[in-house]
């Protein structure tokens, strides 16, 4: 008989300070125009725009997004900050969340500082696929 030692991870209910909603087609073209530049995204949050940057060895760059309402639901954005957010995630990851936007034309993101990004596609008349990415942590905050 083998014995599997398993842990059982568990995801707490955690209200999210930033929430935005968007195009999953726009959020896939942002990911994959900066994934040249760095293997590290950084999404800024406030209550005005949501903002992509990568910083590489000789080149920067960012992608900024501001809430848009729009007659077709599907291309509007809307941003919800409670508490501005500014944190960095690894490309090659969310490059590979991207892949499910073909289930759906909207996805929300979920940032809380301290806390893992949620990027939620809900998927009609099956619920919800939900892909965590904890933030990445600079070494400036070891010293």
């Amino acid at each position: 008989m083998v014995i599997i030692d398993s842990e059982n991870l568990g995801i707490p209910e955690t209200k999210y300070s930033s929430i935005i909603n968007m195009n999953s087609n726009e959020f896939s073209r942002i990911c994959k125009e900066i994934a040249p530049f760095s293997e590290t995204v950084t999404i800024e949050t406030n209550k005005n725009y949501v903002r992509f940057y990568v910083t590489g060895e000789n080149i920067s760059g960012s992608v900024r997004i501001e809430s848009f309402e729009s007659d077709n639901k599907e291309d509007s954005i809307t941003i919800l900050v409670d508490e501005p957010v500014n944190l960095a995630f690894a490309l090659r990851y969310l490059n590979l969340f991207t892949k499910a936007g073909s289930l759906t034309e909207q996805i929300t993101l979920n940032l809380s500082n301290e806390c893992p990004l949620m990027v939620e596609y809900k998927v009609k008349c099956f619920g919800a696929l939900r892909f965590y990415l904890a933030p990445r942590i600079s070494e400036a905050n070891f010293n």
